[in-house]
């Protein structure tokens, strides 16, 4: 008897699988990764390296793998590996109709299927390691683990294990499956970071499995059945999209210090049958998702918390349908054709499908709408609210067997003309304000006026959902004309025709400090350099080339806007990445001493900041020449050392290009609550950064940040702040900036 037959017969015998022995032909191989080149290659069908035996897939193939650690991607190379046609660069594309991957040991720890390579980490992008095309695609007694951020431990064979590529988390994925059937049992899924467990297949089941992620993790169109989750993070799903997901008999594991703990980010169906969640604490709070939409519809039954029974999501108790007799194998998914819709009444009616479902109006809103039968299933809502308010709430559907679906519905009263002005507007000066003063035939309704403030056709200042009725002048103002535009509206007309009011403004004694919590911010593109005003528009550094981003002039890049996670009440948002503003005073003397204070709240959560360190920073510069882009700045920026905190650092400006001026500082004080302070001398910038975020108990890094750093004069007295990091939950909102200038003495002369 062949050498690998006798190898692979006693290794069968040893597992008790010798009467389960595969026969190997062309389309059954087997894969050892302990054979050596000349002993794979002396047997038909056997293969010691994954890559080899993939070479001779055919159109249904099923491989065998020996216990061992195969190598997807190359750990030792040293390149940097890059994805083609704008997606993520792979370990190895697959491409058939039929594959079934089987580890023949049935402990799946001592059979692994590796790779080591992640955003930034050896890579430019998301690396994954698999791409399946395959229909049909089944995975037994496995590991599959990208050890990017993660030790290989293989206590089989030491000599095999690998420590983590590094400690900071990046994205770091499994796989994806572009086919229609996706089964997976006994298999371990091992990453941090976006795992992506084979995510994709239009059916996926996963059976005995078991999880190890951080966030955007999960696959979110799936059963899961007898499965084991170990939470590194605190959203697992980024979503749940389509029909949603189901865990049949589960265990969530939390292995963090988290608060409080959500299943998804973005909303989606979801349901949890006889599952249990163990964590440090019964204090915590579990929810569905953080900012869960009305609609929202996920189930639960038998969910304990540490062995009690908890009900998830009961901060927003209209998202969660328990249910007391669950048997399907199927996620209890009811569709609808809509889940949010604004209706006016007199002008809009729509039509609402969801099959087999019984209609229900909440009690106290049958007054603003009106069902009636439509097509099939089918309904039709016409609204009929003859109120001055909006009326908001949720139409439920719901079938005989407890499946729910809701649709978020707004139901505006009829349209009424614009109001009428009683009283003209005009200008009023009052000390250092300018009043916009008009009168308007309301009867009684809120006042929605967009109000917009322009200086020589400049726009300086702006409503965010009220009337902006004041301007706060400044010496920049002296011997221009000030235009005051009015659109009157309220909240049952459209905006009318626009009136304007000018007045040519002067006397207005010169200050040293500038002050702004950004309520009145002029978030429209203005790319002009002038004294006395803002520049708002988009710049992407030389720094940040090796990055293909860009942004579209033709939208905004800012906008004042209410924060989400980290992002506490209203604030200056990013719009698009490369966001910029930069202030040019005017009066302000050159070598004036400067000091900014900026309060900040990162949307992020964990301290990172920013989506990935992909040359993601912001910049808040001060002795600023806003014209040649020359002046100095603190750098707040995502680098790999760590997935909970962010570098800071002094540089120096140079016509766009910056050089550092100090080592950076990784600290985890870039969180809700941030202070920003720098001070600028014609010989030396300091910066401290502190928050009123606790410090996180688990991390040894500082919580706090004091930077120096020798300059030389500069002639700039302008600010700016740059941002080039991704927007979305990736932001920073800006709370309230504050500048003061101090003139200088003058220089001596040479």
């Amino acid at each position: 008897m062949h050498k690998t037959t006798l190898t692979l017969l006693c290794l069968l015998q040893f597992l008790g699988l010798a009467a389960q022995q595969p026969e190997l032909d062309s389309t059954h191989l087997l894969i050892d990764g302990s054979l050596r080149d000349e002993e794979a290659a002396a047997r038909p069908f056997v293969y010691n390296r994954l890559q080899d035996a993939v070479a001779h897939l055919s159109d249904t193939t099923t491989l065998y793998f020996a216990p061992y650690v195969y190598w997807v991607d190359n750990p030792d190379s040293p390149a940097v590996v890059t994805g083609k046609n704008g997606r993520e660069p792979f370990g190895m594309v697959i491409r058939t109709r039929k594959l079934t991957l089987i580890g023949l040991d049935p402990d799946a720890s001592h059979t692994v299927l590796a790779s080591q390579r992640g955003q930034t980490q050896g890579a430019v992008g998301n690396f994954t390691m698999f791409d399946f095309h395959v229909n049909d695609l089944t995975v037994e007694n496995l590991t599959m683990g990208n050890y990017c951020n993660v030790d290989l431990d293989y206590p089989l064979r030491p000599e095999l294990s690998r420590p983590k590529r590094n400690e900071a988390i990046t994205q770091a994925h499994v796989g994806y499956v572009d086919g229609n059937r996706l089964y997976a049992r006994n298999v371990r899924f091992i990453s941090r970071l976006n795992l992506n467990p084979l995510n994709g297949a239009r059916h996926s089941l996963y059976e005995d499995c078991h999880f190890e992620c951080t966030d955007d993790a999960l696959n979110g169109s799936a059963v899961y059945r007898h499965c084991t989750i170990d939470l590194y993070g605190q959203k697992p799903f980024w979503s749940t999209h389509g029909s949603g997901a189901l865990f049949i008999d589960c265990d969530f594991t939390m292995k963090s210090q988290n608060r409080e703990m959500y299943f998804m980010k973005q909303g989606g169906p979801l349901a949890l049958i006889d599952c249990r969640y163990h964590a440090p604490t019964d204090s915590l709070y579990i929810g569905w998702t953080a900012y869960p939409q009305p609609w929202l519809r996920c189930y639960q039954q038998h969910f304990t918390l540490n062995g009690r029974p908890y009900t998830i999501g009961h901060r927003a108790p209209q998202n969660t349908v328990t249910l007391t007799d669950f048997k399907a194998d199927t996620p209890p998914y009811l569709p609808v054709s809509r889940h949010e819709a604004t209706l006016r009444t007199g002008r809009d009616q729509l039509a609402l499908h969801a099959p087999q479902a019984q209609w229900r109006i909440p009690e106290g809103c049958e007054q603003y709408v009106r069902l009636e039968p439509g097509r099939g299933d089918s309904i039709v809502v016409i609204p009929t609210n003859n109120t001055d308010e909006t009326a908001r709430f949720c139409l439920e559907a719901c079938t005989p067997d407890g499946r729910q679906a809701a649709c978020a519905l707004t139901i505006e009263p009829s349209q009424l003309p614009p109001p009428d002005f009683t009283r003209a507007p005009q200008i009023v000066i009052d000390g250092g304000t300018a009043r916009l003063d008009y009168a308007l035939d309301l009867q009684g309704r809120r006042d929605l006026s967009a109000v917009r403030w322009l200086r020589d056709g400049i726009l300086v200042s702006e409503s965010h959902g009220t009337p902006q009725r004041t301007y706060r002048l400044s010496a920049a103002d002296n011997g221009h004309e000030l235009t005051a535009t009015i659109s009157p509206q309220h909240q049952r007309s459209p905006a009318g025709e626009p009136r304007q009011a000018s007045t040519t403004i002067s006397g207005v004694a010169p200050a040293n400090t500038l002050s702004t919590d950004f309520h009145d911010f002029p978030c429209q593109w203005q790319p002009q350099v002038r004294e006395g005003y803002w520049t708002v528009d988009g710049f992407k550094p030389a720094d940040t080339a090796e990055f293909d981003w860009s942004f579209n002039p033709a939208k905004p890049m800012w906008e004042y806007a209410e924060g989400f996670n980290g992002a506490v009440g209203y604030g200056l948002l990013q719009a698009q990445r490369g966001a910029r503003i930069m202030y040019t005073p005017a009066n302000q003397k050159a070598g004036s001493d400067m000091t900014l204070t900026l309060l900040v709240d990162p949307t992020k959560t964990a301290g990172q900041g920013f989506g990935s360190a992909t040359g993601q920073y912001m910049d808040i510069c001060v002795k600023f020449d806003t014209r040649t882009l020359t002046g100095y700045a603190l750098r707040i920026i995502r680098t790999t050392k760590s997935a909970k905190a962010v570098d800071f650092l002094l540089v120096a400006y140079d016509h766009g290009r910056t050089a550092p001026l100090t080592d950076p500082v990784t600290a985890t004080c870039y969180r809700t609550g941030c202070t920003i302070s720098l001070t600028a001398t014609d010989r030396q910038l300091t910066a401290h950064v502190s928050t009123t975020t606790p410090q996180p108990a688990d991390s040894p890094l500082p919580h706090r940040v004091s930077l120096k750093a020798d300059i030389s004069p500069t002639d700039g007295t302008g600010v700016a702040i740059q941002h080039t990091g991704t927007c979305g939950e990736s932001t920073t909102m800006l709370h309230h900036l504050q500048v003061a200038w101090t003139p200088a003495p003058a220089r001596p002369r040479d």
